[in-house]
């Protein structure tokens, strides 16, 4: 099995050539970063082969956490209703144990599942009675149009984002929600740490943050910003932590955005978004 794809030459985000070796994980994984947009990108990426391979049996046993999902994805489906015009139909890209579209649907949506591997896309099916879509989701012929569409964790596991991103705008309804969870490279959790490594004060671990193992883009308030604007989406907020209000005055977001989450933010970042 080809475990890595060949190095890339060039931002899959923005295009722009001027692209530079940022760091190094211990396990040898190369962390390069744009010159133009800023996005952080593991170089090479895996193979499509090892990915499929990767997976085949990625889905696992969240019993322990149940409680704890149930919760969190409750409130992600709340901010989502609060923005979109209608309760209506939604799509949840990478639903892993279904947690989000079972609650979307006892909620009165009509939602749809999608799980990249076609195996655990069945699983799901039968567990939630619900429909799952399966592959990758830039390749399907998807007739149906979307009022709201979600992924949780999900955009830093994929080679091409910006396929996603296209094809997620192609089938949402004008004005319709996009929303978004993924981890915040720039926390200052990971910038503590990171300034210790690249002053050689932390040798062991190094890079363990970037998830490497199955993460391959790596994303901050700034850059997941300006990558949805740049593909026709306005964005509504992007937040850290929980009780956020979401008609507060934009300057104080600017200040949240560009200073605060330096600061205070967690590991982890919201985005609500809409079609323009």
């Amino acid at each position: 099995m080809t475990k890595y794809d060949p190095l890339i030459k060039k931002c899959r985000l923005c295009n722009s050539v001027n692209i530079f070796k940022f760091h190094q994980a211990e396990n040898g994984s190369q962390i390069y970063k744009c010159s133009h947009c800023k996005v952080q990108f593991m170089n090479p990426q895996y193979s499509d082969e090892y990915l499929t391979d990767l997976y085949s049996s990625y889905i696992r046993d969240e019993t322990q956490l149940e409680e704890k999902l149930v919760k969190s994805h409750s409130y992600c489906l709340q901010l989502i209703q609060e923005c979109a015009f209608v309760k209506g139909k939604l799509l949840d890209i990478g639903s892993g144990n279904g947690y989000l579209i079972k609650i979307a649907k006892q909620r009165g949506w009509d939602p749809t599942g999608h799980e990249i591997n076609c195996d655990s896309a069945e699983t799901l099916h039968v567990k939630t009675g619900i429909r799952i879509l399966c592959g990758e989701i830039y390749n399907l012929n998807i007739e149906e149009r979307f009022d709201a569409i979600s992924m949780l964790h999900v955009i830093e596991h994929l080679k091409n984002p910006e396929k996603y991103i296209e094809k997620i705008f192609s089938v949402l309804n004008k004005k319709g929600v996009l929303f978004l969870a993924l981890p915040n490279i720039q926390s200052p959790s990971s910038l503590f740490k990171l300034i210790l490594e690249k002053t050689k004060l932390k040798t062991k671990n190094v890079a363990a943050y970037y998830d490497t193992g199955h993460h391959l883009w790596y994303f901050s308030p700034h850059t997941i910003r300006s990558f949805l604007e740049e593909n026709g989406f306005k964005i509504i907020r992007i937040y850290s932590g929980e009780n956020i209000n979401l008609n507060r005055n934009k300057f104080f977001n600017v200040i949240d955005e560009k200073i605060l989450s330096k600061v205070l933010w967690h590991s982890s970042m919201g985005v609500i978004a809409r079609k323009l």
